[in-house]
């Protein structure tokens, strides 16, 4: 279901702040301050073309949805429904009783962020998905708001616990929609990756392969003194000389 925003008076001064209304909402605009009869005249317009006509108890003209006290209601609310909203009552006398201006303004939602993990050498960068330019970034670690409004969150090697969860909130114009937790695991590979390396050749080769490979480094490592010592002391080599 829609959520449901009961509207109040937005003014003109302070409508893009006080405005929370997103596409998809139903909303009420209430006639606040009006007892209305059943014989009072009641008229409603959205920048000034005639959406709502009811005299003498009858509704002569319903482009929208009006309750029995006046109220406006919007459902599943659209970018289009934004503008002035007019109402005004009379009596069966024709005198003015009450007049209210409304401002609507639709926005569209913000997105439902998502938290991407990259684990690099040295830690992880965390990146808050779905930002722009007029949104507003801000992070929390363990269920506490950590100090970056920054759409990457980088946490070094130790800096980050087993366990440490992480989230991000994106806020634009009053409205906010939170990613879900998540928990990185980034390990060091480091020295773990040589050892991987040299599991999988043992695998690889098979036993008699890698006993070869092991018997000509021996004999590399054996070799390699002796050849030495036949080129710098020649002499001693051919004549015997102790």
């Amino acid at each position: 279901a829609f959520p449901v925003v009961l509207y109040k008076l937005c003014i003109y001064s302070v409508i893009f702040l006080s405005c929370e209304i997103s596409v998809g909402d139903t909303v009420i605009i209430p006639f606040e301050g009006a007892k209305l009869l059943a014989d009072d005249e009641l008229r409603w317009t959205h920048n000034k073309k005639r959406v709502y006509f009811k005299k003498d108890s009858q509704v002569k003209l319903s482009e929208i949805n009006v309750t029995q006290h006046g109220y406006l209601i919007l459902e599943n609310v659209q970018k289009d429904k934004s503008g002035e909203y007019k109402g005004i009552v009379y009596n069966a006398d024709g005198t003015l009783i009450k007049d209210t201006v409304q401002q609507l303004c639709v926005l569209e939602p913000v997105p439902e962020p998502t938290v991407l993990v990259e684990c690099l050498d040295k830690g992880v960068n965390l990146t808050c998905s779905a930002v722009n330019n007029s949104e507003i970034v801000s992070w929390m670690k363990n269920g506490m708001k950590a100090n970056v409004t920054h759409a990457v969150l980088h946490v070094s090697s130790s800096e980050l616990k087993s366990g440490d969860n992480f989230s991000c909130t994106v806020s634009h114009l009053g409205r906010h929609k939170s990613a879900k937790e998540v928990k990185p695991v980034c390990s060091d590979t480091g020295p773990l990756l040589y050892v991987y390396l040299w599991w999988m050749l043992v695998i690889l080769t098979g036993g008699g392969g890698f006993l070869l490979i092991l018997f000509i480094i021996c004999l590399v490592c054996l070799f390699q003194p002796l050849t030495e010592w036949f080129f710098v002391e020649p002499k001693m080599f051919f004549y015997g000389i102790a």
